[in-house]
């Protein structure tokens, strides 16, 4: 995961972001090119602190108006170095030409726009060493759709670019709308720790980052653990302390995936449900339990992934909590698993 700091961010947001990042190890996204920003010099110094002081590295948005608000040429790229710019992202601006030196004398790696970049322009950009690093959008309704941002990503993929992109922060909001900067429309006002998980889940071994500010306490702990270990924190509520056994420890999914729900490994031995709390039906998300009418699969545990009519072989014992549902989508067969209460 990567952070992002801006030259307008307030004290409390760049604290906050720092302690993070430094708590993750993680990479951290700027922009040197942001119209408000008059004095990046200041900017740039208070960079170059975190650089020296925490190890920090960046990936900067620059443009030609970077350059002129620094006085620097394209042959004097030596300042951004040491404010610990190790990529830069270029979006427009830039001649063919201009990019190959900034990679080539300048030394730096160079991001490219994942959310416009053609064929054509890739074939152009043949040969330099590229990393694709998505838009976010803060407009609501201008995000991408999924099926773009995955054709887009194919795209990249079939070059062997590492891809980036973002996600909402849900501690503090961007100007100039503050309404949340995604990447993907549909993540504009969802749960962080979801839409983290569900970039990683469409796209790989890529890099997903918080746009703005930084995240809930929990929320950063859960990816730092599925980006250290790929266990997937799953906050449960309704727990029945028949199963309570369940937040002890990372759990297996089977790897047989039925379309109906995920088996949890390790789960079958006969045991009652203390009370019974069936719904409607056994509904996507719910934790539902084996009956002794099932003989040796007794107290066997699904994770349901569709709704099913209710039946006496079975009994509810607990549900993802509702503010993390959207991870029945995203559990995949033979996946590591760890529940919490929520």
């Amino acid at each position: 995961m990567f952070l992002s700091l801006y030259p307008t961010d307030c004290e409390e947001t760049r604290e906050g972001v720092v302690d993070a990042a430094r708590a993750l190890g993680a990479e951290v996204f700027t922009s040197l090119h942001i119209p408000e920003s008059d004095d990046l010099a200041s900017y740039g110094t208070y960079l170059a602190d975190l650089h020296r002081r925490e190890g920090l590295n960046f990936c900067a948005d620059i443009s030609p108006t970077t350059l002129q608000k620094l006085s620097i040429g394209l042959d004097d790229l030596t300042l951004l170095h040491e404010w610990g710019v190790g990529i830069v992202r270029i979006d427009f601006g830039f001649t063919t030409d201009q990019v190959r030196r900034i990679a080539d004398d300048g030394g730096f790696r160079i991001a490219i726009n994942a959310s416009t970049l053609t064929q054509a322009e890739l074939d152009a950009l043949d040969g330099i060493d590229l990393v694709a690093w998505h838009n976010y959008y803060p407009r609501p309704e201008t995000g991408l759709s999924t099926g773009f941002f995955t054709n887009q990503n194919r795209l990249l993929a079939d070059r062997g670019c590492a891809i980036y992109s973002f996600f909402p922060g849900e501690v503090s909001f961007r100007a100039p709308l503050g309404l949340g900067l995604p990447t993907l429309e549909h993540q504009r006002h969802r749960n962080a720790y979801v839409n983290h998980l569900e970039l990683a889940t469409l796209a790989p071994g890529t890099g997903a980052g918080c746009a703005e500010g930084t995240l809930l306490p929990h929320h950063l702990e859960w990816i730092g653990r599925y980006e250290r270990t790929g266990e997937i924190t799953v906050p449960v509520a309704g727990l029945d302390p028949a199963v309570s056994f369940l937040l002890d420890g990372a759990r297996a999914l089977r790897i047989e995936g039925t379309g109906i729900s995920h088996r949890i490994e390790g789960t079958r031995q006969p045991r009652n449900a203390t009370r019974i709390l069936n719904a409607d039906s056994r509904e996507a998300g719910s934790l539902q339990m084996d009956t002794e009418r099932t003989g040796r699969y007794c107290g066997e545990i699904h994770l349901m992934t569709t709704d099913r009519p209710l039946t006496a072989d079975q009994v509810r014992v607990g549900q993802i909590a509702t503010p993390y549902r959207g991870l029945v989508d995203l559990l995949r067969p033979g996946a590591a698993v760890r529940f919490v209460r929520a």
